[in-house]
């Protein structure tokens, strides 16, 4: 079935089976791998994750506008399972097993809420790592880390929890419409289990990084006074009690930084008041 869909929701279909093929076999999928894949579309990468020969593929997808392409696969293939509705609000316990991989390719416009929500759920469980397609630039940011400019409270949690690189980027060719911004395939790996696995579930985590990237040109004094109500004395305080300056921004910090920001209970005290 040829595919001439237009689409109105932002999403920019895959449409280079060479892609969906380098995506696959990067992905290593064997015969014991339960997929999830997100914005199915039209099917070219649903289409090579089964060939992979993959035990499972479920498959979220909001347009239901779709089915025309993808139910097919499905009664034709029992693995393939579809699921349909807003993966950031999907809920991933509907599954029956638990996925060890996502290969997919994201929607750009929903790649932060997305992956927040997919490591609060995954991080700690059977998955080992995600493949995905997103945005160029989101990439870099989500695969910076901690202690740079680029560093924001997503890509502290994945340095936490496991870690992420850009491995390629994706000409614009590749997709259906072209995209009005450059592409690339973003490589995520969970570290498996331990302590940092809770903090994509952690309250007082996020309202930290939240708070503390509340205005990524203040010093992390100015934001924490900003946003935990606290006396910039006290802040300097806790800061000097590991090492940091008054001085310090939110870019600055590492992430044994963060960690032991986290663990620190004068800190925390503030964070917990405030809701």
């Amino acid at each position: 079935m040829s595919f001439k869909y237009n689409l109105d929701i932002g999403q920019n279909f895959l449409a280079d089976r060479s892609v969906a093929l380098w995506m696959t076999e990067r992905a290593g999928i064997g015969p014991d791998d339960r997929i999830l894949e997100i914005g199915a579309g039209s099917g070219v990468l649903t289409r090579e994750i089964l060939a992979a020969g993959c035990a499972r593929l479920d498959a979220v997808e909001l347009d239901v506008r779709l089915k025309e392409y993808l139910e097919p696969m499905a009664a034709a293939d029992e693995r393939l399972r579809l699921h349909w509705g807003d993966a950031v609000k999907f809920d991933y316990s509907r599954l029956d097993e638990t996925p060890t991989r996502v290969v997919a390719n994201l929607p750009y416009h929903i790649t932060t809420p997305l992956l927040w929500r997919l490591i609060e759920f995954y991080a700690g469980s059977d998955m080992r790592c995600m493949l995905l397609m997103t945005q160029a630039e989101a990439a870099s940011r989500i695969a910076s880390g901690a202690g740079v400019r680029e560093s924001t409270p997503l890509s502290i949690t994945i340095a936490a929890i496991g870690s992420a690189r850009t491995l390629r980027k994706v000409s614009r060719s590749a997709f259906y419409p072209k995209p009005g911004v450059g592409s690339a395939i973003l490589e995520i790996k969970f570290a498996g289990s331990g302590a940092e696995t809770r903090l994509p579930r952690d309250a007082a985590w996020r309202k930290l990084l939240a708070g503390s990237f509340a205005a990524r040109r203040k010093t992390l004094v100015n934001n924490w006074a900003g946003s935990f109500g606290m006396k910039k004395e006290e802040c300097s305080a806790i800061l000097a009690s590991h090492s940091l300056g008054a001085r310090s921004r939110p870019e600055e910090a590492t992430l044994s930084d963060w960690l032991a920001l986290r663990d620190d209970s004068k800190l925390t005290s503030y964070i917990e008041r405030r809701r």
